[in-house]
């Protein structure tokens, strides 16, 4: 490894408040710079050239965000590139700074150079690096894991398996090579980065019930087989954040998020294994993703509406705690959608800004319509159908990255309405099965498996729940349904926040007719712990929860 750090004087950081530009994200973040490893190169994701590694990560509004310790800034805009997933593999050009990739929700991988990082909006230009990865529910950088000295790449599929990409030293890669199957067993995979010092970068995975596993790299794009980290309690972390070096010392760390929103330090030792944690910084409960975590991307729909029955219109934030908590109650129309006269669903992003959307069905025309300022032009989505009872906006059901629609019509049909990413307009709808009549309610914002591909529930009269898993086929977008439970029939409304408490699964909400409103957190294998009071009053009175 090569020798180009400069030495530099013990010292530590003051914790800066971030400035409007960051408003979704209250939190600070505390750089704690050791004596630097001389013998060690640059730290990975050092946009500052401080020798630590710096926080790079999108909020809810899609925006890609620095975050220095020192300053921060908003380096990649939505209106100039729609980020699903973030990756900071290092330098992959060979100019001595530091680069971002991007992978947005139809499977475009971008490469994003790190020469204007320290500039508003400089990372927004950006080449198109590969396309047709949305076949990939995770990709990662573990680092060089061929001896080349260039960043390579992980992709694993929803049927879990890992393929390796060698990194190209041009900001491409090469040819994909099948690694391992089995890879659905984890909720998180993390490009670690060489954490036992051998000059290979590493992979860790968690499992859904918090075991944390290290796969060594050996040298040729390979794994070792895994050796247990933690045997339990990592399941308490909604993001493990891998691949950078935070305190300065040339070695390999670990940073995670709890359910609170606070961050930890895990410091690496250099031989695979970790320091205890250190309190790092709070307030981050309401960044969607950080570059390097190990979940799957949540992508749309983060938070609900709410509908009086005169048709005033209401947005609940999610606000990334582990109890659902709902913020920022924001009024978006006053009587302008009555339930006598529309129907309403708030659909997982039909177009590429990566926002959810408003679906209306006027009931007397059938029209199915976007009244999103965006959809101006032309908000007619289809002409639909004046028997449709339901309208669900699910997500990607077809497995090209675009938002979907379903629509069930008063005899039981349902139909997909092909989404085409534009948001003002589908494709031709496709009749898929008779029989939905015998539900009460049809649910769904995203992945409720861990598969990365969005999924539904449905409650029969009688209050039994069915999760129907996502097969990302357009001719068959459901698996045969799978019975979750019954006594669901003491809500009187039933819904999905999308991820409420930032761990990139689906979640769902209910209420009861005396107001009390209960948070389900997702497990991210189809089912849901237990449920959690987030109000024991006050939501009566609405006609519509979505």
């Amino acid at each position: 490894m090569s020798s180009n750090r400069r030495r530099k004087p013990r010292r530590r950081q003051a914790v800066v408040a971030l400035g409007a530009a960051a408003a979704l994200v209250a939190g600070v973040f505390l750089m704690m710079p050791a004596d630097a490893d001389t013998s060690s190169g640059p730290a990975r994701g050092d946009f500052d050239a401080d020798g630590t590694s710096d926080l790079v990560y999108r909020n809810a509004a899609g925006q890609l965000y620095i975050h220095t310790g020192a300053a921060e800034t908003m380096v990649v805009d939505t209106d100039v590139s729609k980020v699903k997933d973030v990756l900071t593999p290092g330098d992959l050009n060979g100019d001595g700074k530091q680069d971002v990739l991007t992978l947005t929700p139809t499977g475009a991988l971008r490469f994003h150079t790190g020469l204007y990082a320290s500039v508003p909006g400089g990372m927004g230009s950006y080449s198109t690096v590969e396309t047709g990865w949305q076949i990939y529910n995770k990709v990662i950088a573990p680092g060089d894991m061929n001896g080349d000295s260039k960043p390579d790449l992980l992709a694993r599929t929803p049927a879990g398996s890992l393929y390796f990409y060698p990194g190209s030293g041009d900001g491409s890669f090469g040819t994909r090579v099948l690694v391992g199957t089995g890879w659905q067993a984890y909720d998180e995979v993390i490009g670690a980065g060489d954490l036992n010092g051998d000059g290979v970068g590493d992979v860790l995975a968690r499992t859904p019930a918090g075991a944390l596993y290290r796969f060594a790299g050996v040298s040729g794009g390979k794994l070792a087989a895994r050796v247990l980290v933690g045997a339990s309690g990592w399941q308490q972390f909604n993001q493990i954040i891998g691949g950078g070096d935070w305190d300065g010392n040339g070695k390999t760390d670990l940073l995670v998020r709890d359910f609170a929103g606070a961050l930890w330090f895990y410091a690496g030792k250099g031989n695979g294994t970790f320091a205890a944690r250190v309190a790092r910084s709070t307030g981050w409960q309401t960044a969607t993703q950080f570059a390097g975590a190990g979940n799957n991307p949540q992508y749309g729909k983060y938070g609900i509406m709410a509908r009086t029955t005169a048709g005033s219109l209401y947005r609940y934030q999610s606000g990334g705690t582990a109890t659902g908590a709902l913020i920022n109650k924001t009024l978006i129309g006053a009587s302008a959608w009555p339930s006598s006269t529309t129907r309403l669903a708030y659909a997982s992003a039909l177009s590429q800004n990566g926002l959810a959307d408003l679906v209306v069905h006027t009931k007397s025309t059938g029209k199915l319509t976007n009244p999103a300022l965006y959809a101006t032009a032309d908000p007619l989505l289809a002409a639909g159908s004046t028997s449709y009872n339901l309208v669900l906006g699910p997500g990607d059901l077809t497995g090209d990255g675009n938002g979907d629609l379903l629509a069930r019509n008063s005899s039981g049909t349902l139909y997909l309405y092909p989404g085409t990413g534009s948001g003002m307009a589908v494709g031709t709808r496709v009749t898929l099965s008779a029989g939905w009549q015998q539900y009460n309610a049809l649910v769904g914002a995203g992945d409720f498996t861990g598969d990365g591909r969005a999924d539904i529930v449905a409650r029969t009269t009688a209050g039994v729940l069915y999760l129907y898993k996502g097969t990302g086929s357009a001719s068959a977008p459901f698996s045969a349904r799978v019975k979750l439970g019954s006594g669901w029939q003491q809500y009187n409304k039933l819904f999905s926040p999308g991820d409420a408490n930032g761990d990139g699964k689906a979640d769902l909400m209910a209420t009861t007719s005396a107001g009390a409103l209960y948070f389900y957190a997702g497990t991210g294998t189809g089912t849901f712990k237990a449920r959690v009071k987030t109000a024991a009053s006050g939501w009566t009175g609405w006609a519509d929860l979505l």
